[in-house]
């Protein structure tokens, strides 16, 4: 089965990304050496991703009116995406990342601004008519815009992606309207069901579909009709690690989209996850339509 187009509800952030060397801040000055500004966000970065793989993407988001939220806005359409249902709000600023790329490993810290305020004061955003031709791609926030949307799919017939970074509450009420749960490490520890291999187990049992754990440079571990695969992932040469993890969820999506079983729209996330990690920024090294095209020739071989 195809899909014609993929929407994506969430956060949207403009990165600051600068390259330090090392952690350790304990002077009063530390230089970078090298200084990115692009978009990014859980969703957003899966979009873009998506969209590059010649999917129709659709994003729905809250940020400012504001010269951040202008750019943010460009750097999107430069990707196509959609930006059409993109709600700008007077009362808030944009929200501005700034991001501490290790040059030695590509490992990350974030310094980022409360959002909260802004996903609670938020307006309910202008759902789109969904039905089962659609993917519906949500991170957890603006939580009751996005427990909306996922019930709004379900009775549509549409298929939900969750991307949950941890196993706060409002991601777990979504959780029995998704199909395919992609978490991270991180939330099997926070969830307390065990370790990967028994998380995989107790999301299905609890809230069925197909879910997933990412576990970094190591791939990935998926229960798929009722076994649990194992995911490769590519060897690289890291630099930078930031949405790695939002591309592999927008690699899947457009696996789907474009009529791939789940191992191997699973096969391509993991491919592009790893290959983004060779660049700065999520959106730095995002899998071309040529490359898909290798990969699926490689599969059927």
């Amino acid at each position: 089965m195809r899909f014609e187009r993929i929407f994506g509800l969430g956060l949207s952030v403009l990165d600051h990304l600068l390259v330090v060397d090392g952690f350790t801040l304990t002077g009063t000055r530390t230089r970078y050496e090298e200084r990115e500004v692009c978009a990014g966000g859980m969703v957003t970065t899966a979009l873009a991703q998506a969209a590059v793989l010649g999917c129709h993407t659709q994003l729905l988001s809250v940020i400012g009116d504001d010269e951040e939220g202008r750019q943010l806005t460009r750097m999107l359409r430069e990707r196509r995406v959609g930006t059409r249902r993109l709600l700008r709000d007077p009362r808030f600023p944009t929200i501005v990342a700034t991001v501490l790329v290790n040059r030695r490993g590509g490992e990350r810290r974030f310094l980022v601004s409360d959002r909260r305020p802004v996903e609670r004061a938020a307006p309910g955003l202008d759902l789109p008519a969904l039905d089962d031709r659609a993917l519906l791609l949500v991170d957890g926030h603006f939580s009751a815009s996005a427990l909306r949307a996922v019930k709004h799919a379900r009775r549509c017939g549409a298929v939900v992606i969750g991307d949950f970074s941890d196993a706060r509450p409002a991601f777990v009420r979504l959780l029995p309207y998704v199909d395919h749960a992609i978490v991270p490490l991180e939330f099997t520890q926070a969830w307390g069901r065990g370790d990967p291999r028994q998380t995989l187990h107790a999301l299905h049992d609890e809230f069925g579909g197909s879910p997933v754990v990412t576990l970094g440079r190591r791939g990935a571990l998926a229960l798929v009709d009722g076994r649990v695969r194992r995911i490769g992932a590519e060897r690289v040469r890291v630099r930078d690690t930031t949405g790695a993890g939002d591309v592999f969820h927008g690699a899947f999506a457009a696996g789907l989209a474009h009529g791939w079983s789940v191992l191997e729209s699973l096969d391509l996330a993991a491919r592009a996850a790893s290959r983004s990690c060779t660049a700065l920024g999520g959106m730095g090294r995002l899998l071309r339509s040529r490359e898909m095209r290798e990969i699926r020739r490689r599969q059927r071989a």
